[in-house]
C-alpha cells in the first residue's frame, strides 16, 4: 500500500506522533487535516533528504534493511531481527536499542501497523522506498562518480557459470576422479578440469585457513568451489571413500538443456551459502545495483559505501570479503560486469540479469545453507 492509503487507516495517536516529529502545523483535532498535511510533508524531497542526513549509522542500517526487503508485511519479530543486526552491542542492550529503533520508525512514518492483519504485523509505504533510497545515495555519491572515466574494456561472464556446471558433469561422466585423503581432487585432475572451464582458475597453494564459504572451500579456488558445492547440494555428484563420480541425478541433468532457471538457482544458492559468514549479504546485493544505476562505479566508491556493513569473518577482513566474496562472485554469477580504468582502478556495473533477478528475489527471507 502507498502512504495515502495507509494514513487513512492509521490511528490518530500515531498521526499526532508523526506530525510532532516533523513539526507539522495543522489542526490536531481533524484527522483529515492531519492526513493532508502529513502527505505533503512526508513525501517532500527536502523532508526526506533532511531526515536521512541526520540519521545515525544504526538508523541508516535499519532503514536500508526495511527499504530493500520486498515483503509487504513484517512481524514484530522481523523488525526486531533487523534492528538487532543494525546495532552492534551486547544482547540486553541490543534488545532495548532495537525497540527504540522501531519506535522511532513509527514516529518517522516509515512503519505502520498493517490494516486488517493480525496484531503485531507492520507495513512500509511502498511509495517511500525509492525516494529514501535516492536520498541516501545523494549523500554518499555525487554525479561525478557516475559520470567519471569509463573502462576501455569490460568482462561480462553472462551464463558461463551455468555452462560450466555441465562441463564439470561431463568431465565426471567420462570417468570417476580419485580423491586425496583430505577428500579433494588431486592437483593434476583439478588442473585438467579447470582448463575446460570458461573462467580460468589455478589450484590452490597450501592455505593457512579457508573455511566458512562451502564444503571444500579449503581445497578448491573460489569459483570452482561454488560450482562444486552446488552440484553436491543438488546431488548431481557423489563422494565415496577415495573417489568422486557423477550421480544418477547428474546424468539425468545432462539430458536437460541449460536454462535461465539454473543460473537463478545458483545465485540463490550462493546467497544462502555465504549468508552465514556475511549476514548483511542480502542487503548488500540489493544495494549494489541501486548504486550502479547511473553507470560504472569505482571499487573504491563501493568500498566506502559498503564496508560499514561488512564484519570480519575470522581471518577474512572486510575489504577482502567485499572484493573476493561479493564483487568477484557477483561477476562470476553474471550479476555484475567488471572493467578497469586507465589508472588501474576496477569498476563495476550491473547487468540486465541483475535487475530482473533482484526484482523477483528476496534474500532476506532465505535460510542459510550448511554443507558441513
Amino acid at each position: 500500500m502507498n502512504l495515502a492509503e495507509i494514513l487513512v487507516y492509521t490511528d490518530i495517536r500515531q498521526l499526532h506522533q508523526i506530525a510532532n516529529h516533523y513539526g507539522c502545523e495543522c489542526n490536531p483535532h481533524s484527522k483529515n487535516d492531519l492526513i493532508t498535511t502529513l502527505l505533503s510533508n512526508l513525501r517532500h524531497k527536502s523532508t526526506i533528504q533532511t531526515e536521512v542526513e541526520r540519521l545515525s549509522s544504526p538508523e541508516v542500517h535499519f532503514l536500508m534493511q526495511l527499504l530493500l526487503d520486498k515483503r509487504s508485511v513484517f512481524s514484530l519479530e522481523d523488525l526486531m531481527a533487523k534492528a538487532s543486526v543494525a546495532i552492534d552491542s551486547e544482547h540486553e542492550q541490543r534488545m532495548e536499542e532495537g525497540r527504540k529503533l522501531i519506535a522511532a520508525a513509527l514516529r518517522r512514518g516509515w512503519v505502520f501497523p498493517a490494516k486488517g492483519k493480525t496484531v503485531g504485523q507492520y507495513q512500509i509505504p511502498q511509495d517511500l522506498r525509492e525516494p529514501y533510497l535516492k536520498a541516501w545515495l545523494n549523500g554518499k555519491l555525487d554525479e561525478a562518480e557516475w559520470k567519471g572515466t569509463q573502462p576501455a574494456a569490460y568482462r561480462d561472464e553472462g551464463t558461463a557459470m551455468s555452462d560450466d556446471l555441465y562441463q564439470f558433469l561431463r568431465f565426471l561422466e567420462r570417468e570417476p576422479v580419485p580423491l586425496t585423503a583430505d577428500g579433494g581432487m588431486y592437483k593434476r585432475y583439478q588442473s585438467q578440469l579447470l582448463r575446460f572451464l570458461s573462467v580460468q582458475e589455478e589450484p590452490l597453494p597450501p592455505q593457512k585457513w579457508r573455511f566458512g564459504y562451502g564444503l571444500h572451500f579449503d581445497l578448491y579456488p573460489d569459483r570452482f568451489s561454488l560450482l562444486y558445492d552446488y552440484c553436491y547440494y543438488q546431488r548431481w555428484i557423489e563422494e565415496s571413500p577415495g573417489v568422486l563420480r557423477i550421480a544418477e541425478k547428474g546424468v539425468e541433468q545432462l539430458l536437460t538443456p541449460v536454462s535461465e532457471q539454473i543460473q537463478h538457482d545458483v545465485i540463490r544458492f550462493w546467497l544462502r551459502l555465504y549468508k552465514r559468514a556475511i549476514p548483511n549479504l542480502p542487503m548488500i546485493v540489493q544495494v549494489i545495483p541501486v548504486t550502479t544505476r547511473g553507470g560504472w562505479l569505482a571499487q573504491s566508491s563501493l568500498a566506502n559505501l559498503l564496508l560499514p556493513w561488512i564484519k570480519p569473518f575470522y581471518y577474512d577482513e572486510p575489504l577482502n570479503i567485499l572484493h573476493n566474496r561479493i564483487l568477484k562472485m557477483m561477476v562470476h554469477l553474471g550479476l555484475l560486469k567488471v572493467g578497469q580504468r586507465g589508472d588501474g582502478e576496477w569498476m563495476y556495473a550491473h547487468t540486465e540479469l541483475c535487475q530482473s533477478w533482484l526484482k523477483a528475489y528476496n534474500g532476506f527471507t532465505e535460510s542459510t545453507i550448511l554443507l558441513k
